[in-house]
């Protein structure tokens, strides 16, 4: 999971947006991806507080049903933490 992490900051520095982020998160994972390595990975990687993180595992692209929300709202939602 640190690796993930370390791989998500250095794409951030080099220029990713969260949605970029988030699916090479889901892509460095494979069979692992789930909502908890996607929280752990991004937790790690940003510092983002669990509560933000639940709410975005409700993205679109993740499809673990149930209310989703947008790429622009997933953005929205995270973009901030990651530019502290």
């Amino acid at each position: 999971m640190e690796e993930v992490a370390g791989e998500l900051q250095t794409a951030h520095a080099d220029g990713k947006n969260v949605v970029d982020l988030a699916l090479l998160s889901k892509d460095r994972l494979g069979p692992a991806f789930g909502v908890i390595s996607f929280i752990a990975s991004f937790h790690l990687a940003f510092n983002i507080p669990l509560p933000v993180l639940q709410q975005a595992q409700a993205w679109e692209r993740f499809g673990w049903g149930g209310v989703q929300i947008s790429d622009q709202e997933f953005s929205a939602l995270l973009s901030p933490w990651l530019n502290r």
